[in-house]
């Protein structure tokens, strides 16, 4: 397995998906199981940010895994901060180095994907993001315990945006083209935002493992 903890960030209310996407069913199955059974393979710990008043269903969900005792729930400090507080509270919760931070609407992630990425690491960075149609994924990315202190510093600034530590941390990008070798690695960044996208998850869930 990766030497790394995957981070879920599941804090949002899921507005254009009718509810919140962290107990969002599709044919009769819960989403977080999709993507649950994806990092669980990859991943020795899970962490799940959600908010205090999800925790407890969550935790019910949870219990139904064999792997149930590599996941646990973390919750924010302080609601409405967004997903920077989410993630602090996951970074400071991991037993390791490094996380995988994807949001919990995320069921299509590719380990060939997410092994590339992680081989690109060096000493030298805090982040490895990946590029795709000329946007960073900040939302399917690797980042380093240290740079909590930036996250930190952007929340107490009331910079909440995904990005807005970036500037502070030395990040290495990870360009489309070293991804295009994979078969469907754009897959692996698509979430699930409203009943099209859905549909979508639906047809491509068919066409890969």
């Amino acid at each position: 397995m990766i030497d790394a903890a995957a981070v879920i960030l599941a804090g949002g209310r899921g507005k254009r998906a009718g509810g919140a996407k962290v107990f969002l069913t599709v044919e009769g199955r819960c989403l977080i199981l999709e993507v649950l059974e994806r990092v669980l393979s990859l991943f020795s710990q899970v962490i799940i940010s959600c908010r205090r008043e999800d925790s407890e269903p969550l935790n019910r969900i949870i219990q139904s895994l064999p792997e149930k005792d590599r996941v646990k729930t973390v919750s924010d400090r302080v609601e409405g901060l967004g997903p920077l507080e989410g993630m602090a509270m996951s970074l400071r919760a991991s037993e390791k180095e490094w996380a995988f931070v994807m949001g919990c609407d995320m069921p299509l992630v590719d380990p060939a994907v997410v092994r590339l990425m992680w081989s690109k690491r060096g000493e030298n960075e805090d982040a490895v993001i990946a590029r795709i149609g000329g946007f960073l994924e900040p939302l399917h990315a690797f980042y380093h315990k240290r740079c909590v202190d930036a996250v930190e510093r952007a929340i107490s600034r009331s910079r909440h945006k995904i990005t807005s530590f970036l500037s502070d941390i030395t990040t290495l990008v990870i360009e489309e083209r070293e991804l295009a070798h994979i078969p469907g690695y754009r897959r692996s960044f698509l979430n699930v935002n409203t009943p099209e996208d859905i549909r979508s998850w639906l047809e491509e869930r068919h066409r890969c493992p």
